[in-house]
């Protein structure tokens, strides 16, 4: 991709604030097939064309251009309201389990955004280490089995994996039904009992859950985490995900919905909401993670909130490495990247090249 080409797929990402002049200089010569492929490739095609949709743009790009985002974005019309079922569904079997647990990511981020710019596959569900039994046996008494779906077919995990994912990862082999919902056939449940890769220390994690909190999930109420902890989760799944090595050798560290998912509510934060969410990382020992996914979205999103970048930048003073460094789980190994640019990082064709032992 060109410069031009890079520039206007991060406008058309940035729908918050998107100039309707500057995207329309550049769809004459930038809507290219490769803008249109990164677009579906992380997940924001359909933020695309309402970006296009809301500024009177889509008579200025090819057909095809226009007619794939528009179908990407019918289809996530019809996804989510299968996904909003879905979420209603495990809140109506978890309700025995209430104050249990909290559901987190897109069965809250859904509704958060314009009608079909957010998808999910699954539903994250975050609980304490010592309800997760109690919480799988009531998914399982509705006919939930653990296990992955390849190529379109359900393959159960084996009591080994289902083992090894609890003492290891932090959060459970994913419970699944078939559903056979409009774009929907299977209903991933994905149970978290870690803050990161590790299964680790349960202090953090606690007291969230303790400070939970019900919304509107459309229609009715369930339960996810306060806003400032939400918000924390979400940087502290980014952080894990753009800084652990097997994500980075699965090209899924940097997809650009988990940032725009950033972008969106820190759009929606006061300088108040500013304060109170860096008082609680601050209380939770969470505020570098929240700093490192607030400043790489800065790199990669228009006008992101100048009062969180800067209070970010100001709490990162000292640890000018922190937003480049790379960990492998399974030896220990640290690694920098070599581009610091987060930008130039994002559209690297070969990330993990970039990538130096320490």
């Amino acid at each position: 991709m060109d410069a031009k080409e890079k520039n206007l797929f991060l406008k058309l990402c940035s729908f918050k604030t998107a100039d309707y002049d500057d995207i329309a200089v550049l769809l004459q010569k930038a809507a290219s097939p490769e803008v249109l492929g990164h677009l579906f490739f992380n997940r924001m095609q359909a933020v695309a064309y309402g970006t296009l949709e809301r500024n009177g743009l889509l008579g200025k790009v090819n057909r095809e251009f226009r007619n794939s985002l528009k179908g990407a974005y019918e289809q996530n019309v019809q996804k989510n309201d299968s996904f909003f079922k879905a979420v209603r569904y495990v809140s109506e079997i978890l309700a025995s389990q209430k104050g249990q647990y909290a559901m987190l990511k897109g069965a809250v981020l859904c509704k958060k955004y314009p009608k079909g710019y957010r998808t999910s596959n699954n539903i994250d569900l975050l609980v304490c280490p010592e309800r997760v039994t109690q919480i799988g046996k009531a998914l399982i008494k509705e006919g939930f089995r653990q296990g992955d779906i390849r190529n379109g077919t359900f393959i159960p995990a084996s009591r080994k994996e289902i083992i090894e994912s609890r003492m290891t990862r932090g959060e459970t082999i994913p419970y699944i039904k078939e559903v056979n919902l409009p774009g929907m056939r299977y209903l991933e449940v994905d149970i978290n009992f870690s803050l990161d890769y590790k299964n680790s220390t349960t202090d953090t994690l606690e007291r969230m859950l303790s400070a939970r909190e019900e919304a509107d999930f459309d229609g009715f109420y369930g339960q996810t985490l306060c806003r400032e902890d939400f918000f924390i989760h979400l940087c502290g799944h980014l952080y894990k995900e753009a800084t652990t090595l097997p994500w980075v050798e699965m090209k899924r560290d940097m997809t650009l919905y988990k940032y725009c998912d950033i972008y969106l509510l820190l759009h929606q934060m006061t300088a108040e909401d500013i304060e109170k969410l860096f008082q609680r990382a601050f209380e939770l020992d969470l505020t570098a993670l929240c700093c490192f996914a607030i400043l790489q979205t800065a790199g990669l999103f228009e006008k992101v909130n100048p009062i969180a970048v800067g209070k970010a930048r100001e709490c990162l003073t000292d640890r000018d490495n922190f937003l480049n460094t790379v960990i492998s789980p399974k030896d220990g190994k640290v690694y920098q990247y070599t581009e610091s640019n987060i930008a130039d990082r994002f559209f690297a064709r070969e990330r993990l090249k970039l990538l130096e032992g320490v």
